[in-house]
């Protein structure tokens, strides 16, 4: 079926209403700004960061949900000790709305378990899609930012994630593998998206500030050669004994140990982003298109 009329009877389908949950506020583009976090590998402390972010962000007053989109694997729900009662196939089933579906964490922040049914986006049918766009819309009137903690890796799902997103953010550490991972990750972004804009950088587990910018210049400097991609750097976030027993904890060290070394490097790059300019802005019909991967820009 060609994507044009697909998209089409999306539009129709929509303005015949024909699924309509629990009518919201009409809106034509996305208030909460969306962040995609990647990782070229796993093990980097992606969702680690997705989290301690998110507190961080709260902390400052600003409601966030994360969405954990590592499907199947659960990686936020475990980290965070809490046990979700819906996830996104509910959603997407029809047996909850969006809203839900939600799961109050520490401080407030709400996340959305990801499961196991979201795995094949680009075949969900016209209903599911509506779900979908009407769930995204949900969490427009009830965040602030949206981080999206999605799959190590490489595949469609995750590139698509990052086009739907305003930014993006990719997490690596100073190992020789994660750096070609992150590379391989920017590289198939630059692939798919050709006109992608400035993707931002964080450097985890870091044995000090020299080793983490020498990582970002390497990174920085091979994107800019063969890709023409510019990296915009975050911070760093230390190795530290408090993170480790914090994830042991099943909590967020910048909620467990707030005085700890690393829980002051995600404020730091929580502040560093928020005093960035806010990236764009779709309509949540587009959003959602490109999210299964209908849309190519």
């Amino acid at each position: 079926m060609m994507v044009m009329d697909q998209a089409q009877r999306l539009r129709e389908l929509m303005a015949q209403n024909a699924y309509a949950p629990e009518p919201i506020a009409e809106k034509t583009t996305m208030n909460a700004r969306i962040i995609a976090v990647a990782s070229g590998k796993g093990g980097v402390g992606k969702s680690n960061f997705s989290i301690n972010l998110a507190i961080q962000m709260r902390k400052l007053g600003k409601r966030v949900v994360i969405i954990d989109a590592d499907f199947g694997l659960a990686n936020v729900e475990i980290l965070l000790g809490v046990a979700p009662k819906h996830t996104v196939v509910d959603v997407l089933n029809g047996t909850v709305d969006m809203e839900s579906a939600l799961t109050i964490g520490p401080m407030g922040c709400m996340f959305l378990s990801g499961g196991s049914g979201m795995a094949a986006l680009a075949e969900l049918d016209d209903r599911q899609i509506l779900r979908l766009t009407d769930g995204f819309a949900q969490l427009d009137s009830l965040a602030d930012f949206i981080l999206i903690d999605t799959r190590a890796g490489i595949s469609n799902t995750v590139v698509n994630f990052i086009r739907a997103a305003s930014d993006t953010i990719v997490v690596t550490t100073p190992d020789p593998t994660a750096i070609a991972d992150a590379y391989t990750l920017i590289k198939s972004v630059k692939t798919t998206m050709p006109d992608v804009g400035m993707l931002k950088l964080v450097v985890n587990c870091a044995v000090n500030d020299a080793e983490a910018q020498e990582v970002f210049e390497k990174l920085n400097g091979v994107s800019g050669r063969f890709l023409e991609i510019k990296l915009k750097y975050l911070g760093s976030i230390p190795f530290d004994s408090y993170l480790v027993r914090a994830v042991r904890k099943q909590k967020p060290v910048s909620i467990q140990y707030p005085f700890a070394e690393s829980a002051n490097r995600y404020g730091e790059i929580c502040a560093n982003l928020l005093d960035m300019e806010a990236g764009k802005k779709n309509s949540i019909q587009n959003f959602v298109m490109k999210l299964i991967g209908k849309f190519s820009s």
